[in-house]
């Protein structure tokens, strides 16, 4: 057998794969419906197209082939265009009209006509009545007709022929089966005419299921054990792309690999990444990913909306799929896949391949700001001098709006927008400024007179005043010497945690200052003035941040140790990072092969889990030494839990599916159920049930057996995450419906909390029962257990994705997207 990565696939090619769109396209066209099969490039249309037509054939069907790319759409006039899909029709041989038929002479007769008026009066004076069986025009790649004038006219006249079946049965022998990579809503855009597909049948190419792909097993080599595991391996890569499926199963075939059984998951994505996703752009032969990224950069326009979208998308997952016009464009890029009412990310070959890092570079080539905001990042955020002001700042933040941006750029115009009202401030100073040099000018002359009466006076205090001046100078430095130390005092009371002391004698060392101030030297002043601002500052602000772990990427989770010492994020840079709580980096556990989701310390301390966008469940002990990878799950790992004996570890999965392991990697059991993926995963503190949380709007709670307790409802969007109280009696979910709900252990629902108004990825509860949740709305809210909003924590600049109590209740850990752990 020989696989063929791209082009068209011959009728009785073995490698073919036959899917449900072949019967369904088969059964239509038989039937005389008009149908479409519009979709993404490289998708198989074309090789539907060939097989479908030998069928029909084969039963007697005339068919006839026309691909509107060989007719030309280029400074192409309507009589040319016409002229040539007519000189195509007559060059069909089941037509039998080529050798009988003089079309030169028969256009000439005709020229008072319109081009599409001589069409119909062929259809009906020629085709209809010279072929006598049932006949199919397969009409390919009628994206490209898009760009001519005159398109309307045409499909317009397909239509025409659909109603002309009422009052001429012989139109009933005629139909179309349109192919190509457009919406159909894009294919007439006068919409005073009526669409042609209102009557006709929307025929939608899947990706290949593993029940259908049987037929690529028959060539994979004798080195493959197991093909079926192999081909089940390839399709969690793929998704059931076509092009890639059939691209990986040769490069299997030419590498002359050798895939022994239980490897089938290792071999294959050794193979995914060294041959696919690395330096993809030299190795995409025949091109599929450039196709992509291509279509999405083609649009000047409407790039930035695409980007946006897949931006949203890529971010979160998922969004809810709707037929807007934004949407439908980057469906058909390939890029994106509809599922079950949802837009994500066709396969994880797209999302390795066109990640973040790529998504923020064709961002920066489109940003109006590009140059400025490059030279401020290369400054270290430091040059003023790069930041935008008035007008251009005004065209910046118009063209921020509706995009989601990254964290650099909302920095820079976040960082823009505060020097513009500064220097406004300072313009403002200066005009008053101005009028008191006016108003002192004129005072000065009043003044002149005033001095000669007040010499005689001075004179007379001289004596005095340098009597004073020895005893002001010695109380001057002993005020000094006690700001200072009132200073030192808040600055070791705040690292010690003693917020509130350090916030007292701040003010204090302030009100002693302004007492001061005259006469002070400029140096001193300085200085005494910037300690001031600093310990004042930290120690009004730090009553709500305790201190910021810098990450250099988005950070998804974190979690503490049982002491509370100690800290664990997990991040896009594909590492988890140890802290300590003054913000030391500690550790940096190297290896994973993508984004790191979860992270969870057990109860000893001891032993740190990860999970990510690998696949795998990695054990680690605390010197950054991997202990265990753990393979099973068939698609992203989401969510991470370990038992409060440390003796089990579930794992959360975008396989829908949630699975208990062993410490040493056994699997215990697999909790299936939910019919979309899970998020989030959680065990009750007496290790006897598990919760979990899904994107299908449910929590299951499960017996560690897999039995399933029961299910709870009444989220109105997808759950994010789940946290059981340290006693166990209650449960705490968050939605993308901006909402935490509390439930009791039994499942009944206790209270809704409402106030984000975005969607809320984390919750937690602490040993005293208080919740906390956090949000893409850049804030955690505290609530109490009766569900009251405590208090709202601002200053994250970007969503925040997971939030946790310390052991001891007393310090909330938050993850974002704005590349730091807060606390």
């Amino acid at each position: 057998m020989v696989y063929q990565v791209g082009a068209s696939l011959p009728a009785n090619a073995p490698s073919y794969v036959v899917r449900q769109a072949d019967q369904e396209l088969y059964d239509a066209l038989r039937a005389g419906e008009l149908c479409y099969v519009l979709n993404s490039r490289q998708m198989g249309k074309s090789s539907l197209r060939v097989r479908t037509m030998q069928k029909l054939q084969a039963e007697g069907v005339a068919c006839a082939f026309v691909d509107i790319t060989a007719i030309g759409t280029e400074e192409v006039t309507p009589g040319q265009w016409y002229g040539g899909l007519l000189k195509t029709l007559i060059n069909n041989k089941s037509f039998g009209l080529l050798e009988q038929f003089n079309l030169r002479a028969w256009w000439r007769e005709r020229e008072m006509l319109s081009p599409v008026q001589r069409l119909r009066e062929f259809v009906e004076g020629v085709l209809l009545k010279e072929t006598s069986q049932n006949m199919v025009i397969f009409i390919d790649e009628v994206d490209s007709i898009l760009s001519l004038g005159f398109k309307d006219d045409f499909f317009a006249f397909i239509r025409a022929c659909y109603n002309q079946r009422a009052d001429d049965p012989q139109y009933r022998r005629l139909t179309f089966a349109l192919l190509g990579v457009a919406a159909p809503s894009s294919l007439i855009g006068d919409k005073t005419k009526t669409l042609p597909f209102n009557v006709g049948r929307a025929v939608q190419l899947q990706g290949f299921q593993l029940h259908e792909v049987k037929p690529l097993a028959e060539g994979l080599p004798e080195e493959v054990s197991n093909p079926t595991a192999v081909l089940k391996e390839i399709l969690s890569w793929t998704g059931g792309q076509p092009f890639l499926t059939q691209k990986l199963c040769k490069l299997i075939v030419t590498s002359e690999l050798s895939i022994p059984a239980g490897k089938e998951a290792e071999s294959v994505e050794k193979l995914v990444r060294s041959q696919i996703i690395k330096n993809w752009e030299s190795q995409d032969q025949p091109e599929h990913l450039r196709t992509i990224r291509d279509r999405l950069l083609s649009n000047e326009q409407r790039t930035g909306r695409w980007l946006g979208l897949y931006q949203q998308i890529l971010q979160e997952g998922a969004i809810v799929a709707d037929d807007s016009l934004e949407q439908t464009e980057l469906r058909f890029s390939g890029l994106v896949v509809k599922q079950q009412s949802e837009l994500k990310v066709y396969n994880p070959i797209y999302r390795a391949v066109f990640n973040q890092t790529w998504l923020d570079k064709q961002l920066a080539s489109l940003r109006p700001y590009s140059e400025a905001i490059d030279a401020w990042l290369a400054s270290k955020s430091q040059d003023e001098s790069r930041l935008l002001r008035g007008q251009a700042l005004r065209d910046a933040l118009e063209w921020k709006a509706h995009k989601m941006l990254g964290a650099q750029d909302n920095d820079f115009l976040d960082a823009s927008q505060q020097l513009d009202r500064l220097e406004m401030q300072r313009k403002l100073d200066a005009e008053r400024t101005k009028k008191t040099e006016v108003l002192l000018a004129t005072q000065k002359k009043t003044a002149r007179l005033q001095r000669f009466f007040l010499g005689a006076v001075s004179t007379a205090l001289l004596v005095t005043s340098m009597l004073g001046l020895a005893t002001f100078l010695q109380y001057r430095k002993a005020a000094i010497n006690e700001i200072q130390a009132l200073t030192n005092s808040a600055e070791a009371l705040f690292t010690s945690n003693q917020r509130l002391d350090a916030l007292l004698e701040a003010i204090k060392a302030k009100l002693q200052w302004e007492k001061l101030v005259i006469g002070v030297d400029p140096q001193t002043k300085l200085e005494i003035e910037r300690d001031l601002e600093r310990v004042l500052g930290q120690a009004v602000y730090g009553v709500v941040e305790y201190n910021r772990l810098p990450e250099d990427k988005r950070v998804f989770d974190v979690a503490f140790s049982p002491q509370g010492k100690m800290l664990a994020s997990a991040s896009e840079n594909n590492t988890i990072k140890l802290w300590n709580q003054k913000g030391e980096l500690l550790r940096t556990l190297e290896g994973h092969q993508g984004w790191v989701y979860g992270v969870a310390i057990s109860p000893d301390g001891k032993t740190i889990a990860s999970v990510g966008e690998d696949k795998t469940l990695r054990l680690w002990n605390l010197d950054g030494k991997e202990l265990k990878r753990i393979t099973g799950h068939t698609d992203e790992v989401w969510g991470v839990a370990i038992s409060p004996d440390g003796k089990t570890i579930a794992s959360a999965s975008a396989d829908k599916t949630i699975k208990l392991w062993n410490l040493d990697g056994t699997l215990q059991t697999t909790l299936t159920g939910h019919e979309e993926k899970v998020w989030g995963v959680a065990i009750s503190p007496d290790g006897k049930t598990v919760a979990s949380a899904s994107a299908d709007k449910t929590i299951k709670l499960w017996k560690l057996d897999g039995t399933l307790l029961t299910t709870l409802k009444g989220h109105q969007g997808e759950v994010r995450a789940i946290a059981i109280s340290p006693n166990g009696k209650m449960i705490a979910s968050a939605s993308q419906d901006k909402t935490v709900k509390l439930w009791n252990s039994d499942g009944t629902l206790r209270q809704t909390l409402e106030g984000h108004n975005a969607p809320v990825y984390g919750v937690t509860i602490s040993s005293d029962g208080k919740i906390a949740s956090a949000s893409a709305d850049n804030t955690i809210r505290l609530w109490s257990p009766e569900g009251t909003l405590l208090q709202t924590l601002e200053g994250h600049r970007d969503r925040v994705f997971e939030v946790v109590f310390s052991p001891d209740g007393k310090i909330i850990a938050s993850a974002s997207w704005d590349k730091t752990v807060r606390l």
